[in-house]
């Protein structure tokens, strides 16, 4: 029942062909026994060595070979980068395999943030937000910032933190639709998901004719038996707690300023205006709206969300904050960021939380390409080439959205910093509020004074001077 003869015995990996770096995985090796009288039982030991720390059970005794291939299995730390040979002894004799480690890469660009570990800064904004959306005299807020600026992801942090009694409700115009009918018939159909998933409890199905509403139900018939089916659902939810409210978080929302594929104005101001008497109706429903600066006409003295909006604008994060972006998430996989690298994706970014991370997360994979735990001023430089050939379509697109006197101040601004005046001054704060450019006080407080403008991310003005604009 014991070893026979451990010669023939072959290894071979299954799982834990890739591991991550200094940090445990589980390693899974096949063991078969070829030939017309295999063991029945074989140890297996993998060997220590100064490339990887075991941290399981070793050596593993392996049964059932005479029945077939079966398997060993051991936690395993990799200590460096690259190539790691496996040294087994397999009964009397030594077998070996050979793995890859690599870093992994914690930086998210391009999706928004959802976990508390990778989301850094806007903790002012977040600690507002949710003192403004629970308390007694509800607050409802419009958070504003240009594409990238970390909306969404603010979103999902501020519902992260919403526990029953409130009921966060995160929707976007692709998951509810864009029309009158489709857009609140969404929301309430959201609402009975939500509950049913916070609190167990089942809400009344939606009225019939909300349910089968059309672009020819007439909105004003819509509303009233909306509005009916809201109470009854506000009232089901005061049953199990008195505090319930419901919390929309509406992102991309400036979907609200387009027109309607029935091309009627009416139909366009009547998602604004039935919003706004929903929201003045009842105090158990609170509202987070999302949107580029140009949902600021919204909230204009002509838009029937006039005045009920406490505004936030996104700028981008602090220097500190940054250098927490860059620094923390690296910390977590054995990696360390230069101080001159960090300082240069600083200059890059202009603390763009988009940049940033886009710049960490190609640094380290320059890093790992070079087999090194530290990331160096080449790899910050490989990683800002690879995002001007590669992010062009987007800037584009930011550059086409511009007004013809945005893109004149922007095209001389990336030449050389531009004088603020009062001619220029304007254009200069919409500029600012998209996070393009910065203002510089320089000769503070000398009769010499002036302040200046300039492209806040190096990487747009390497952009616009490529454009040549």
């Amino acid at each position: 029942m014991g070893n026979r003869d451990s010669s023939a015995i072959s290894l071979r990996v299954i799982e834990g062909g890739f591991m991550k770096a200094l940090q445990t995985n589980l390693l899974i090796v096949q063991v078969s026994a070829p030939g017309r009288e295999p063991p029945y039982s074989v140890k297996v030991r993998l060997l220590e060595s100064e490339q990887y720390e075991v941290a399981s059970l070793n050596p593993v005794v392996v049964e059932g070979l005479d029945e077939g291939p079966q398997k060993a299995t051991f936690i395993v730390r990799p200590r460096r980068l690259g190539e790691v040979t496996l040294n087994f002894r397999v009964g009397n004799n030594i077998r070996t395999v050979y793995t890859m480690s690599q870093m992994e890469n914690p930086y998210v660009y391009g999706e928004p943030i959802k976990s508390d570990r990778m989301f850094f800064g806007r903790a002012s904004e977040r600690s507002e937000i949710l003192r403004g959306v629970t308390k007694a005299n509800k607050q409802n807020y419009l958070i504003t910032g240009p594409r990238r600026s970390g909306k969404t992801s603010l979103l999902y942090q501020i519902k992260a933190r919403l526990e029953f009694p409130f009921v966060a409700l995160m929707v976007t115009p692709e998951s509810i639709g864009h029309q009158h009918h489709a857009m609140f018939r969404g929301l309430l159909l959201r609402l009975k998901d939500q509950v049913l998933e916070d609190a167990g409890k089942e809400l009344p199905r939606i009225d019939w004719y909300i349910a089968n509403a059309s672009a020819e139900t007439p909105i004003d018939m819509f509303n009233y038996y909306f509005e009916k089916d809201l109470k009854r659902a506000l009232a089901d939810l005061s049953k199990i707690s008195s505090q319930a409210r419901v919390v929309l978080l509406m992102d991309e929302a400036t979907f609200l300023l387009s027109e309607s594929s029935e091309k009627s104005e009416e139909a366009h101001d009547s998602r604004q205006e039935f919003l706004r008497h929903l929201l003045q109706t009842f105090n158990r429903v609170a509202c987070v709206l999302a949107g580029t600066p140009q949902i600021l006409r919204m909230t204009s003295v002509t838009s029937p969300l006039y005045n009920i909006f406490s505004g936030i604008k996104l700028r981008g994060l602090s220097r500190r904050e940054t250098e927490m972006l860059i620094r923390e998430p690296a910390k977590s996989v054995g990696v360390d960021f230069e101080d001159e690298a960090v300082d240069r994706i600083i200059e890059l970014g202009g603390c763009s939380p988009y940049y940033t991370q886009a710049l960490c997360g190609l640094s380290l994979e320059s890093a790992n390409e070079d087999v090194r735990q530290s990331v160096l001023l080449t790899d910050v430089q490989r990683a800002a080439e690879t995002i001007l050939d590669t992010l062009d379509y987007g800037l584009q697109s930011v550059w086409r959205a511009l007004e013809p006197e945005e893109q004149d101040i922007l095209a001389r601004i990336a030449k050389e910093p531009v004088v603020v005046n009062r001619a220029n001054q304007e254009v200069i704060s919409r500029l600012a509020d998209m996070n393009l450019v910065q203002r510089v006080v320089r000769n503070a407080n000398t009769p010499a004074e002036k302040t200046f403008a300039s492209i806040k991310a190096k990487l747009d003005e390497q952009w616009l001077q490529r454009l040549g604009v």
